[in-house]
C-alpha cells in the first residue's frame, strides 16, 4: 500500500493522485460561513480567499433570578444524588475516544460540572441512537426493531429536556439528574440541546450519507452545538468570542466520529457509512467491504483507506480552520496572555481529534488497525501543553 500524508493545505490537491505528499503544515486554508440572525454558523462552502472572522452573536443575559428561583429546590439528599450522577457521569466518560475527562482539569471550577454533564448527555444520545448488536447474525432480524427502540431513547430524551427547562423534577437517571442541575444554574440556549437530540434522530436506522459536507453538517448539529452550550457555560461573556472556532471542531468531530464508528458499524449492524460520492471516485462497493473484510483482501484495503484519506483530510481541513481562526482570536483579544480558562477550554476539545488524526496518519489510514483502539500514552501531556501554550 502506498503511503499516504495528511493534506494539510486545499483539498482540491487530494486529486492530484492517491500518495502525494505535502510537507509542513499549511494554514493557508480557508472556509466561508453562512450564518443565521444570531450569528451561528449554518453551512460551510470553500472558498480559496482569506475571509473575515464572522460575527458571533452577542453574550447570552444574565438569569433572572426569580426564573432560577422557579426550579426545583435540592435539599441533602438531592446534593448526595447530584455527587452519585457526577460519579457515574465522570466514569461514563472514560471510555470516550474524544478524551473529555482530559479536558475537566483545564475547565474553571464553576463550570466543571456542566462540562461533564453537556459531555455525558452527548454519549447517552450516541448510545441511544445507536443500540448495541449482540452479533452480526441478527442484523437483518433486529433493525427495524432497533430503529424504533433507539427513536423511543431519543424521544424520551427530548421530552426530558423540555420538562427540566419547564422546571420539572427529572427522572431517576444520572444524566439527566446531573444536567438538570446545570441547566437550573446556567442561561442556556435551549435549541442547542434539541439541535443535538435531532441530529442524532436523523442518524436512526444508519442512513446513507450523500457527501461529505452533509457528514460535516452532521458534526455542526451534533458537536458543535454541544460546544457552543459549553461556551455558555462558562463564567466569562468572553468564552463566545470562540464561538466560530467551535463551529469548525464540532464538523471535525462529526467527522472522526463516522470514521472511529466505522469497524463496529461494519461488524455489528453490515453499514459502511463512508460518503457516497467519496466512494464512488474510489471505486470501493459496499458488498466488497461486507464480504471480503474478514479475509482481508489487500485490494480492497487500498480502495478503501484511499476513500478513509480523503474524508480524514476533509477533518483535517476543519481544524486547520479552527485554529487559523483562533488565532485571529488570540490577535484581537491582544496575546495569549489574554486568553482565559472560560474561553480556551471549549476549543481544546479539538486536540483529541488532532491526535486521532495523527494516529490514522501511522496507519495508513487503515480504520481496522487495533491501535486506534488503544488511547495515546502522550494525549494527558499534548492537553496540558495546548493548555499552557494556548495552541490548538
Amino acid at each position: 500500500m502506498s503511503a499516504r500524508t495528511l493534506v494539510l493545505s486545499r483539498r482540491s490537491t487530494l486529486r492530484q493522485g492517491r500518495g502525494f505528499r505535502v510537507s509542513g503544515i499549511r494554514d493557508s486554508h480557508s472556509h466561508s460561513n453562512s450564518q443565521d440572525e444570531d450569528g451561528h454558523s449554518l453551512s460551510h462552502t470553500h472558498s480559496h480567499t482569506h475571509t473575515q472572522i464572522p460575527r458571533v452573536r452577542d453574550p447570552p443575559p444574565m438569569p433572572d433570578p426569580s426564573s432560577v428561583s422557579s426550579a426545583p429546590e435540592f435539599d441533602a439528599a438531592s446534593r448526595l444524588s447530584i455527587a452519585r450522577a457526577r460519579q457515574y457521569c465522570t466514569s461514563l466518560l472514560q471510555s470516550s475516544f474524544m478524551s473529555p475527562n482530559l479536558i475537566t482539569p483545564f475547565t474553571p471550577g464553576p463550570s466543571r460540572d456542566a462540562h461533564i454533564a453537556i459531555y455525558s448527555l452527548a454519549a447517552a444520545l450516541k448510545h441511544a441512537s445507536h443500540p448495541p448488536l449482540t452479533s452480526s447474525a441478527n442484523i437483518s432480524m433486529s433493525s427495524g426493531s432497533s430503529a424504533a427502540s433507539a427513536r423511543l431513547r431519543l424521544q424520551f430524551w427530548r421530552q426530558m429536556i423540555q420538562d427540566i427547562f419547564a422546571g420539572k423534577t427529572p427522572p431517576s437517571e444520572p444524566v439527566a439528574v446531573l444536567l438538570a442541575d446545570v441547566i437550573r444554574t446556567h442561561p442556556y440556549t435551549r435549541g442547542f440541546f434539541l439541535r443535538m437530540v435531532d441530529a442524532r434522530m436523523a442518524r436512526v436506522g444508519d442512513p446513507p450519507v450523500a457527501n461529505i459536507l452533509s457528514l460535516a453538517d452532521y458534526g455542526e448539529a451534533a458537536y458543535s452545538s454541544m460546544l457552543y452550550l459549553l461556551g455558555e457555560s462558562m463564567p466569562s461573556p468572553r468564552a463566545i468570542a470562540a464561538e466560530h472556532v467551535c463551529s469548525h471542531i464540532g464538523r471535525a468531530m462529526g467527522v472522526v466520529d463516522t470514521l472511529s464508528d466505522f469497524p463496529t458499524m461494519i461488524e455489528r449492524r453490515g453499514r459502511v457509512l463512508l460518503p457516497i460520492d467519496v466512494m464512488v471516485r474510489h471505486a470501493v462497493r459496499e458488498e466488497d467491504v461486507l464480504r471480503r473484510v474478514d479475509v482481508q483482501d489487500v485490494h480492497i484495503r487500498q480502495k478503501l483507506a484511499d476513500a478513509v484519506f480523503e474524508v480524514a483530510t476533509h477533518a483535517n481541513d476543519q481544524l486547520i480552520t479552527a485554529r487559523t481562526m483562533f488565532e485571529d482570536v488570540v490577535n484581537q483579544q491582544g496575546g495569549r496572555k489574554n486568553i482565559d480558562d472560560a474561553m480556551f477550554a471549549p476549543v481544546l476539545s479539538a486536540v483529541p481529534i488532532r491526535v486521532w488524526l495523527e494516529k490514522l496518519e501511522k496507519m495508513d489510514f487503515d480504520l481496522f488497525s487495533p491501535k486506534l483502539k488503544v488511547k495515546s500514552w502522550s494525549l494527558p501531556w499534548k492537553m496540558y501543553w495546548a493548555y499552557r501554550s494556548r495552541k490548538i
